[in-house]
Order: structure tokens, then C-alpha cells, then sequence
């Protein structure tokens, strides 16, 4: 029956599906126009990103294992309807809240805030243990920073309160959960991320790693793909964390497979990924900054950058270098079994 063909296409897989379309769809739109801005795409986008985290927990098991599912069930709904409810909510309150309130804010849009800054508290509690418990002393010494003693002048400060916590978190949009990291992740890295994804899907991974093969003979040079790759993304991106999440895709798994340890291959990649923020001609931005700021043309600024942009990359080389020599034993990697250009 048609009731029966719905219930069976009705399962979380096929719901995470319909909103990453949208969250995807919405974001393509956006690079494309870059309608109303960072602020209000992280003002739209946010929700759905952390309604999508929560269904991947869902999906991968229940979230709190020594509940019964039952519960499990009434909670992943709450979680749901919290983002919703902040998706509609900044939906039609956006224009008030970010250009007419200025600061001031109704006692509607504390709960909105309160319910969103916890909902972040407790996914980051489920993922990150160590990062919540940062956030909790911290917000803790935000609101009593005055039980410091005086003559601790440099740790003391009169506090605040826990509303205005919540309130600069969420509905003060500029900082916070909608601040500038969250636009970061939802425009630069987003692009990035979409562009790897459509290389992942051409199983251009697979590809990289077998002309990293050919072109670097030596184990111990594997780890300065991360360099290179780091080094040519910068040049685009202008962003380490954008440089990061596109190569490390790449090269940590690479250097993992020829024995780095996991920490170290992710501290390379790292390590490398930073040089993004002075790699010429975006430089994080900062060589816009900078030629406003002295009164000078860009391409002067851009010019210089390029030779702190080589000492660095240069010195970290050397450093990974010397690293991969300690780490990795000597000799030769085995040729990719699949030629790069099959006849």
C-alpha cells in the first residue's frame, strides 16, 4: 500500500539526506550570491548544522547508552525541536535582532539563546569532553572573576552575569556560537569542504597518494606532501583552517599508512596548514588590512609576504624533516600497483 511505501522511505538515513540537500543546496546559493552575508548565513545555517550533528549520533547509535531508548527517542526529538525552533526563530526575528535591538533583548529571545547555548554544551559534552569542561571553568570565571583576591589584579575582574553569557554566545550575533568561526566554517572552509567532498567522490584521494608515491621516493619525505599541499592551498585559500581540512583529507592519511603515529602526522599537517595565514595574496586577509593601514598599494604588502611565507615554510620543512628522520626508518615506498594513466 502507499502508507507502507512511505513508512518504508520514512528512516533517519533518508531524513539526514533531505536536510544536508538543503544545508548543501542553501549553501551553493550562497556562494553564488552571496545573499544577505556571512552573519545571516551562519544565522540560518547553524541550526540545521547542529540538527544534522545530533541525527549523526542518532544514526550511529543512541546517544546516551545507559538510558533506555525510549528516552533516548524523547530527547533526540527535544534536541530537533530546539533547532528548529532557533532555525524559525532567527528565521523572521533576524532584521530585529541584529539591526533594531542593538543589545537589547526581549525575554523570548534569552530563552531562544539559553536553549541553543545549551544544546551546543551538551553536543560538545558528547563529542568533546575535555573542550566542555574548558567551557564550563571558563564561563565560570567569566561570571566570578571578582573571588580573585586583588593583589591577583591580572586574574581578577568584577564579573558578570549568566544572562549576559548567554546572550553574548547566541543572540548577539556577532560573537559566540553565529561569531566569527562559526561564518569562517560556513563560507571559506565550507567551499573547501564542498570542493574535497566533489574530489572524494572522483576518488581523488586515491589519485593524490599515488603521484605522492611516484613523485617522493624516500619514506622520510612522505610528511612533506603536508608542506606542499599546505603551501598550494594557502596560496587560494589564504586560511589555515580551510588549508587543514582540505589537505589533512590527503596527507595525514598518507603519512599515517607509512607509519607516522597519529598525533605526529596531525601535528605536521597542522604545523604546515598555519602558513596559510601569511601565504600571499590573501594572507588571512591581512594584506588588506595592512595595505589600508600604512597607506600603501597591495601588491607592496604581497610582495614582502612572499619572503616570510618561504623562511617559513622552509623552517618548518627542515623541522618535519628532522622529525620524520627520528620516526620513520629509511628507505624506499613501494610503487602504486595501478598506473596513473592506464592505457
Amino acid at each position: 500500500m502507499l502508507i507502507d511505501r512511505i513508512r518504508s522511505h520514512v528512516n533517519i538515513g533518508n531524513l539526514i539526506f533531505a536536510i544536508s540537500l538543503v544545508f548543501s543546496v542553501w549553501l551553493i546559493y550562497y556562494f553564488y550570491t552571496g545573499f544577505g552575508g556571512s552573519l545571516l548565513l551562519a544565522a540560518r545555517l547553524i541550526p540545521v548544522a547542529l540538527a544534522l550533528q545530533v541525527l549523526f549520533h542518532y544514526k550511529q547509535g543512541y546517544l546516551y547508552k545507559r538510558l533506555p531508548p525510549a528516552v533516548n527517542h524523547v530527547l533526540v526529538a527535544f534536541y530537533l525541536a530546539i533547532a528548529a525552533y532557533a532555525f524559525v526563530y532567527f528565521l523572521f526575528e533576524y532584521d530585529r535582532i541584529a539591526i533594531y535591538s542593538q543589545g537589547t533583548y526581549t525575554t523570548q529571545d534569552f530563552i531562544v539563546g539559553l536553549l541553543m547555548f545549551l544544546l551546543v554544551m551538551e553536543l560538545t559534552r558528547l563529542d568533546h569532553p575535555v573542550l566542555f569542561w574548558t567551557n564550563v571553568v571558563m564561563i565560570a570565571y567569566t561570571i566570578y572573576g571578582y573571588v580573585f583576591p586583588r593583589w591577583l589584579d591580572f586574574f581578577w575582574h568584577p564579573g558578570t552575569t549568566f544572562y549576559r553569557v548567554v546572550t553574548s554566545s547566541t543572540v548577539e550575533l556577532s560573537t559566540g556560537i553565529y561569531g566569527l568561526y562559526g561564518q569562517l566554517a560556513l563560507t571559506l572552509i565550507a567551499a573547501f569542504l564542498l570542493l574535497a567532498g566533489v574530489a572524494e567522490g572522483f576518488n581523488a584521494s586515491s589519485a593524490m597518494m599515488n603521484v605522492m608515491r611516484l613523485l617522493i621516493r624516500s619514506r622520510r619525505l612522505i610528511p612533506q606532501t603536508a608542506v606542499l599541499g599546505a603551501s598550494a592551498i594557502g596560496l587560494i585559500s589564504g586560511s589555515g583552517s580551510a588549508s587543514a581540512a582540505v589537505g589533512g583529507t590527503l596527507t595525514i592519511p598518507l603519512m599515517i599508512r607509512y607509519g607516522l603515529p597519529r598525533v605526529t602526522a596531525a601535528a605536521v599537517e597542522t604545523s604546515a596548514a598555519m602558513g596559510g595565514l601569511i601565504d600571499p595574496p590573501m594572507m588571512g586577509a591581512a594584506a588588506f588590512i595592512m595595505a589600508e593601514f600604512l597607506g600603501v598599494p597591495y601588491w607592496d604588502v604581497v610582495l614582502r609576504g612572499f619572503g616570510f611565507t618561504f623562511v617559513y615554510y622552509i623552517s618548518i620543512g627542515v623541522a618535519i624533516y628532522l622529525v620524520s628522520v627520528r620516526l620513520l626508518p629509511p628507505g624506499a615506498i613501494d610503487k602504486p600497483q595501478v598506473p596513473l594513466y592506464p592505457k
